[in-house]
């Protein structure tokens, strides 16, 4: 099974953008069957920055032994046969969407068609070129944001895991769990909050709306300016602002949605 939707037209299955802030905005709600269908709705949203794509290489791979392996660089001899999966090797500059970082991301991104061979076509053909993502997105009604939450540091299981503080003179500990476990058998469970790292972990989450995407460049927001295209959606997502997020179509949604009528928005810099 894919981690990505296939599409029946070969494309990149996902983008890289950097988080840039939060507001709000009034939307009329288009969710038939709610109580509030066809009124105003206030909703929060994210703007995320999507600076150009810079293809540099193709990656293939294919299974050996039950393994996917790197079958290595994309050649005129290779058998399409033993291909599973085709990927772009693609390098995204940070700079050139406003923010201070030179230094490039460099990551694999996956061909999304159904058919290998065009896949492999088109892999070719985007090589050396500089796509921009904005193409990509606005064919998309909902997008999975995957990225790294905020990093919290070594923190207790009373802030970690919310258990309950003891009340007073329980025990000589207060934040901490009555038992970690029973004499016999002599292990801790995994299911036992303990103190650790909180925070700055991997996270995906599903199903956000994408309530617009820009048209112009070089739009002065509160919180950056922004030199490259950008995309509204709506709710929040993980990380603090400048960290870079992998955007890619939904795989839980496979429907096409109309996009919603936006009554007010609370920056009115952003033109959707």
């Amino acid at each position: 099974m894919k981690y990505y939707a296939l599409t029946d037209e070969p494309s990149l299955a996902a983008v890289l953008g950097i988080k840039v802030g939060m507001g709000h905005a009034i939307i009329t709600d288009d969710r038939e069957g709610t109580p509030n269908f066809g009124k105003p709705l206030f909703v929060p949203y994210t703007v995320i920055a999507l600076p150009p794509l810079h293809v540099v290489d193709a990656r293939i791979y294919g299974f050996y032994d039950g393994y996917k392996i790197n079958l290595g660089k994309l050649t005129d001899t290779v058998d399409l046969s033993k291909i599973n999966e085709v990927r772009a090797l693609v390098n995204v500059i940070p700079k050139e969407a406003g923010f201070s970082q030179k230094k490039p991301y460099t990551l694999e991104i996956p061909i999304s068609g159904k058919d290998i061979k065009a896949d492999v076509d088109y892999v070719r053909k985007i090589v050396n070129q500089t796509l921009q993502p904005k193409d990509i997105v606005s064919k998309w009604s909902y997008v999975d944001v995957i990225g790294v939450t905020k990093g919290k540091g070594f923190q207790g299981p009373v802030k970690r895991f919310g258990i309950k503080r003891k009340q007073h003179k329980a025990r000589k500990s207060v934040r901490a769990v009555g038992t970690i476990g029973p004499w016999h058998p002599a292990s801790v469970m995994y299911t036992v909050p303990r103190a650790g790292q909180m925070g700055y972990q991997r996270r995906t989450i599903y199903n956000l709306r994408i309530l617009g995407v820009s048209k112009e460049p070089g739009v002065q927001l509160p919180f950056k300016k922004i030199t490259s295209d950008y995309i509204v959606l709506m709710g929040s997502v993980q990380g603090p602002k400048g960290r870079p997020l992998l955007l890619r179509k939904s795989v839980r949604i496979n429907k096409e949605f109309k996009p919603p009528s936006i009554l007010y928005i609370s920056h009115e810099a952003i033109k959707i």
